[in-house]
Formats: C-alpha cells, sequence, structure tokens
C-alpha cells in the first residue's frame, strides 16, 4: 500500500523534512506532496511603516533586560535586523526561543539562549525560573503580526513591560477545490505547524478530517484544538523540529 503524506509548511522550511520522509521510504512507497498553507513575508528595512518600527525596536535593543523569539522565523528576522545595526550584540541581554529549532538559529548567531525543556509554547516559556521575578524589566518579543497574546500578557502580569517587534506577516496561500482534491487524494497523512494552519486548511476543506488518515501536530495545545474540530487520530510531536516530526511519523506508522 503507497502511503500519502502531506507536508503543508512554508516553502522556506519544508525542504529538509521532504527529503528526510522520502527517504523512509527507499522503495518509493510513499507519496511526500508539499502544500504549504502559509507565506511568511519578511519585512524588508525601507521606508514603509512595517519597517520604521522594525528598525526602531532594534535600534532601542540596549534597553531591554530580555528578547524573546517565537518561531525560527522571528529569530531568523531578529537576528538580521540586528546584525545589520549592531555590530556586536548588546550585552547584558538574556535571550529566549521558544523552542529548539527557534533557540538553534540564536545560538548560531553567537547569543547564550534558553528555552524550555519540555513545552514548546508560550507557556513553557512563562515556566522558566528566569522569567518568574522580572517586575519593571523590559521585554522585547520578536514576532510576526498578529499571533497569541498568552507570553505577553503572563509577562505583564509579572509586572514587566513588553513590546512587540512585529518582523514579518503570514498569509494565506489560497488553494482551489481541485488543487485540494489531488493534494487529499488516497486518505493521506497530513502534518501541521500550528493552529493558524489548521484554521486555514479546515477554511477550504470543511470536511477534512474524514478525508485524512491522521494528522502530526507540534504541541499538545494544537492536538487539543484539533481534537476539538473533529479530528480523531491525532499524534504530538515532541516540537516542530524536522527529528521529532519524524519520530512521529515512524511511531503512526508503527502503529498503524
Amino acid at each position: 500500500m503507497t502511503l500519502a503524506v502531506v507536508v503543508t509548511r512554508p516553502h522556506e522550511h519544508a525542504g529538509p523534512l521532504l527529503q528526510a520522509i522520502a527517504e523512509i521510504w527507499p522503495g518509493g512507497q510513499a507519496q511526500v506532496r508539499h502544500h504549504p498553507l502559509i507565506d511568511l513575508v519578511r519585512f524588508v528595512d525601507d521606508d514603509s511603516a512595517q519597517a520604521l518600527a522594525a528598525r526602531q525596536r532594534t535600534l532601542a535593543l540596549d534597553e531591554y533586560q530580555a528578547v524573546i523569539a517565537i518561531s525560527q522565523n522571528a529569530a531568523e528576522c531578529g537576528v538580521h535586523w540586528m546584525e545589520d545595526y549592531w555590530p556586536q550584540p548588546p550585552v547584558g541581554i538574556r535571550w529566549y526561543g521558544v523552542g529548539p529549532t527557534t533557540a538553534e538559529v540564536l545560538r548560531l548567531a553567537g547569543l547564550d539562549c534558553q528555552t524550555p525543556v519540555d513545552r514548546f509554547d508560550s507557556e513553557g516559556v512563562l515556566a522558566l525560573p528566569s522569567l518568574q521575578d522580572i517586575s519593571d524589566e523590559k521585554i522585547l518579543i520578536w514576532r510576526g503580526v498578529g499571533g497569541r497574546e498568552t507570553l505577553a500578557a503572563g509577562l505583564r502580569a509579572r509586572g514587566a513591560r513588553v513590546d512587540y517587534a512585529e518582523l514579518y506577516e503570514r498569509r494565506q496561500i489560497d488553494w482551489s477545490p481541485a488543487q485540494w482534491a489531488d493534494t487529499l487524494a488516497g486518505s493521506p497523512l497530513l502534518i501541521l505547524s500550528s493552529g493558524q494552519a489548521l484554521d486555514i486548511a479546515l477554511s477550504q476543506v470543511a470536511d477534512l478530517a474524514q478525508r485524512i488518515r491522521g494528522v502530526i501536530v507540534p504541541s499538545e495545545r494544537v492536538a487539543t484544538y484539533a481534537r476539538g474540530l473533529g479530528f480523531s487520530d491525532v499524534m504530538v510531536a515532541a516540537s516542530a523540529r524536522n527529528e521529532d516530526t519524524l519520530h512521529s511519523l515512524r511511531a503512526w506508522l508503527a502503529a498503524s
């Protein structure tokens, strides 16, 4: 039996995972399909309002006691902006990445980064010991436009002053019913990277839960959300990292 696996990650982050999944079946017994749901559009340093805001936050980096990157893309964008305006990173800042992949971007940039041990989301960051006593600290969050407010709200409740540097935006990709029919042929296994990706897919395919074999998601929060929307076969990866996604895929296959 040929298994179809659908990867929905943005183009920028999908290549290595697509290749690794294809290599799990050396005989070519899997069809690996790429069906991105979101375009990540990074703000360039120009005269736009978005660039002006990002530039202001970057120039004021040394005013913050902590900087938190909420995603791999946020970390990559933040590092790029910082390198353009700071020959050396400002001293005295505590750096945080929400998950291992995000943290790795910061570490490769020479930043000593903290990350949660086993829960890679806002709640995991809020549980870190170094973010408990933060009254009157200034904290900057690198992120895209919009998103959850859980992290900022939790930090502010502890007395911190929190700002956002919104460095990119997520743009929904619209697919036609015919394109979705090709992607979902054969009842594939779907790999999702976020709750937003799930929302986008459901907005275009209302009966998605009935047209797939199962879904792999990067956190228990997204899994709970998916189950509440009618998805029954939901597997939770330890994180969004490729190795954790592949581990969950192998576990799903072994149990099928």
